[in-house]
């Protein structure tokens, strides 16, 4: 098992520096660091009707420094079994990730990220890429994060991101955070996201509350409880969920496994909020590498 993951590792990693190297060239003498993580994972789910359904995912992130430090590419792709129910976007302008409500599970796609700033308190970066479906969809946005040190104990969070899809036109999605820690274990977060565009009627939001519990230098808990809605709909709500997620690091580094056993009242047609219920397993599998070149100066420029 040992042998065939780093041997995966290796082989990404060689097509990573391949990539870099046939787009890049360094402009000064200093250490280049090519570098990935790549994360993937794989869920088995049974719902309250006795349905199982299995889907994979797989987010990388490479990083590009012979092309220029500050450029990553995003590769999102998965076969998800379609949500129980909805949550906060995952990555606001992203295609497939930037909407409290998805209608689709299958999507791939890859994304250029340039970083104007980074700070520990800031981060604005870049972004342009594609939806690998026919016919493609293209992509653009600007994403700022800001954190505020409140106290010792809590903080605040806030993101604005402003994001143009193809056919669809523009949109925006305001994040806004608080997380307070209890103890050195355990924080509580409150999170509430709202995303305007021309592909959706009214305002799309969530909020949900966080219990963050580590159990052990291997593994944790989390409690989330969460109300949906869109601004477009008589009282604005469509859903309610609970969900527990249990997460934990075995056998190797590199290995981890999740139980969510989640409940759900989702609006239906004639107003009700009828109980539904799924539980998902869940495999995830890192894999990351890093790979130090020196770069010598080519020429002036």
């Amino acid at each position: 098992m040992d042998a065939t993951h780093e041997l995966l590792q290796r082989g990404i990693l060689e097509q990573v520096i391949r990539l870099d190297n046939f787009f890049g060239h360094a402009k000064t003498e200093h250490q280049q660091k090519t570098r990935y993580s790549l994360r993937w994972s794989n869920s088995l789910r049974i719902n309250h009707r006795g349905n199982l359904q299995f889907g994979t995912s797989v987010r990388a992130n490479l990083v590009l420094s012979r092309i220029n430090d500050r450029l990553r590419l995003i590769v999102s792709g998965g076969d998800e079994p379609e949500p129980v129910a909805p949550g906060l976007p995952e990555d606001p302008g992203n295609p497939g990730f930037d909407r409290t409500s998805q209608t689709t599970t299958r999507l791939v796609n890859t994304e250029l990220r340039y970083g104007l700033l980074h700070t520990p308190s800031m981060d604005l970066f870049l972004g342009a890429g594609v939806r690998l479906i026919l016919p493609p969809e293209a992509f653009a946005r600007s994403s700022f994060k800001y954190k505020y040190n409140i106290s010792d104990v809590a903080l605040l969070r806030f993101g604005e991101t402003v994001f143009v899809k193809n056919p669809v036109g523009p949109g925006s999605t305001t994040e806004v955070e608080l997380e307070r820690s209890l103890n050195q274990k355990t924080f509580l977060r409150w999170a509430s996201a709202g995303t305007i565009s021309y592909e959706i009627e009214g305002l799309e939001w969530g909020t949900e509350i966080s219990l963050v519990r580590e159990l052990s230098t291997k593994s944790a808990i989390t409690a989330i409880g969460g109300v949906y809605g869109n601004t477009s709909i008589g009282d604005w709500v469509t859903n309610y969920r609970i969900l527990t997620r249990y997460r934990r690091n075995f056998l190797r580094s590199w290995l981890f496994y999740e139980i969510e056993p989640v409940v759900s009242w989702p609006r239906s047609a004639d107003g009700y909020f009828p109980t539904n219920f799924a539980m998902t397993f869940r495999l995830e599998m890192l894999f990351q590498g890093a790979a130090v070149g020196k770069a010598l100066k080519t020429g002036s420029q």
